[in-house]
């Protein structure tokens, strides 16, 4: 019998783990072998913490039966003593103890589901509150982004309306002139500012329906030939352009790097006819899918060459924009040349979206 019990203790360091295994072991020295509840009651207590299900309350209430009944056949067993002072005393010790067990069972294990409950409802309102925080802090850049719409909308977006009037009333006063470039100068003109305003509203859609990224008004990519139109759009400015293009599935290419690689040329091609002393620019676009892109522009360098920064213009933006997609973008000046590198990953498995 002593064996027996000192194998139940065994399983007391389990009751964490499994206190199912204490409280069955505990049920057989109780009831069988007539030995103290108390290896039960250490299962019994993280059992009822535990419990969730309505079968696990069923349990516990099988084990509190079990310490209620143990109690009783340690009574019944007393009430054989001859002595009845010292039955009357074993019977009283046995309720006393019966009854603190059961009120350290009960109390441990309710304080503990209460302080649990107590953690997990601060748990939620820190994160009710967080969730409040992100939304006030949306709802405050929402109405910054509608304010900002409506400022560039009042501004921006009627100057380049009246622009485009303009130029539109003066190409029809001088549709009689014999002068073919001063008509081509102000169609394209007129063609600059129509497209200007037409990317003006779909940035001011864009942050009027909730801020989306950067590449969102961006129209459709065409791979190779938005490339052509770069260089000719370049050319019809006075850039004189020598392209070198080996790319391999740019038209597959992701929508996200075929804007990216747009932007990036437009950028440099525009900043070489403003910086550029003789406004040459050689273009090297190289790339394959699970090789990466590599774009190298380089130009010969005013006096004081530099590119304008700002936000999203000029050097910095062309940073940003490698950065956002994970690559990289790196500037020489030397020997006279101003040379832009740029390498922007690109997935074998990157499919055109």
């Amino acid at each position: 019998m002593a064996g027996l019990g000192m194998l139940a203790l065994l399983t007391l360091p389990l009751y964490r783990r499994a206190p199912l295994v204490p409280m069955l072991a505990g049920t057989v020295v109780a009831l069988l072998l007539g030995l103290d509840p108390f290896v039960l009651a250490v299962g019994l207590t993280v059992w009822i913490v535990r419990a969730r299900r309505r079968w696990h309350w069923a349990v516990a209430a099988a084990g509190i039966a079990v310490i209620l009944v143990s109690a009783g056949l340690h009574l019944h067993a007393l009430s054989s003593w001859a002595d009845e002072e010292h039955r009357r005393t074993g019977q009283i010790t046995v309720v006393a103890l019966t009854v603190l067990c059961l009120g350290l069972v009960l109390g441990i294990s309710l304080w503990t589901r209460q302080r649990r409950s107590a953690d997990a409802a601060a748990a939620q309102a820190r994160a009710a509150e967080h969730t409040s925080e992100q939304l006030s802090e949306q709802l405050t850049r929402r109405r910054e982004r509608d304010e900002l719409a409506r400022e560039v909308h009042d501004t921006l977006a009627s100057d380049l309306s009246g622009l485009s009037l303009h130029v539109g009333g003066l190409e029809k006063a001088v549709q009689t002139t014999q002068d073919p470039q001063l008509r081509e100068g102000l169609r394209t003109t007129r063609d600059y500012a129509d497209q200007a305003l037409t990317n003006l509203r779909s940035l001011l859609t864009s942050l009027r329906e909730g801020g989306a990224d950067d590449d969102a008004p961006a129209p459709a990519p065409r791979g190779i030939a938005d490339l052509q139109a770069l260089f000719d759009e370049a050319s019809a400015q006075g850039v004189q352009v020598r392209p070198f293009v080996l790319v391999d599935g740019y038209s597959t290419a992701p929508q996200a790097l075929q804007h990216t690689v747009r932007r990036i040329i437009g950028e440099a091609l525009t900043n070489v006819l403003r910086h550029s002393s003789d406004r040459a620019a050689e273009v090297s676009i190289s790339g394959a899918p699970g090789r990466g892109f590599d774009l190298r522009i380089s130009n010969r360098a005013a006096d004081s060459p530099d590119f304008t920064a700002g936000s999203g213009t000029g050097l910095t933006g062309i940073r940003e924009r490698a950065e956002l997609l994970g690559g990289t973008a790196d500037v020489q000046h030397a020997d006279g040349l101003f040379t832009l590198t740029v390498h922007l990953p690109w997935a074998a498995d990157d499919a055109d979206a």
